[in-house]
């Protein structure tokens, strides 16, 4: 998979380099691309491909304005786990859901006929009823927040195929140890990361490919150039 920033000059490979910090040193530019992926407008400025085939954008690539408070329970990821569960139950759990539903039908039978009045009920029950009833949500009691978003990004990439997650400003909630452990963690997962800060940090890893569009919009690649 590639990407393209409108402001680079070649895409970045992200076989090669899976972890992308994009420094935008120009603040007009910065804030337009923020809110271009808040909005759901990344396609005026990025590009992503695989196999020289544009990538949708909302089925493959992933934007979390905030590290800190983002929503565990993606409605999206959400449908797709209970996708999963339901499949599950259908196949392995076969007996046990049969069973249970007879259980419920049952019951009701026996609720209605407590009362002077007729009253009818869904006689059909859907496993994905069940499913929702118990309402199943990934464990969310770490106080780490990187194994929240690693863990995050596994789901997402997982159930839902998002394959680069974009982050914004992780140097400024994260110490330099604290972001080897995250980038070496989510580089093991195969996860590609883009984080968009406004000024070069202090300290930059091994595992961060820097670009720069500088307050002239002017690309720099090469680090040496910043000594």
């Amino acid at each position: 998979m590639k990407m393209l920033y409108k402001y680079m000059s070649e895409p970045i490979d992200f076989e090669n380099s899976p972890i992308v910090l994009l420094v935008i040193e120009n603040k007009q530019l910065f804030r337009k691309t923020i809110l271009s992926n808040y909005h759901n407008n990344e396609s005026e400025l990025f590009v992503f491909s695989e196999d020289y085939k544009p990538i949708d954008f909302s089925k493959k690539i992933k934007f979390i304005d905030d590290i800190l408070t983002f929503e565990f329970a993606d409605k999206k990821l959400m449908a797709k786990v209970n996708a999963s569960f339901e499949a599950m139950c259908n196949i392995k759990f076969f007996n046990e859901i049969s069973q249970l539903k007879e259980s419920c039908y049952s019951m009701c039978e026996s609720l209605a006929e407590e009362y002077d009045f007729d009253f009818d009920f869904c006689n059909n029950l859907e496993t994905a009823s069940l499913i929702k009833l118990f309402a199943f949500v990934p464990r969310d009691d770490t106080e780490s927040i990187m194994e929240r978003l690693v863990r995050y990004f596994k789901l997402l990439n997982r159930y839902l195929g998002i394959k680069c997650f974009m982050l914004q400003n992780m140097h400024l909630y994260l110490t330099d140890t604290e972001i080897v452990q995250f980038l070496s963690s989510v580089k093991i997962h195969n996860i590609c990361i883009v984080d968009i800060e406004n000024h070069i940090p202090e300290n930059i890893s091994e595992l961060e490919n820097l670009v720069i569009i500088d307050k002239d919009l002017c690309e720099i690649i090469d680090k040496n150039q910043l000594m």
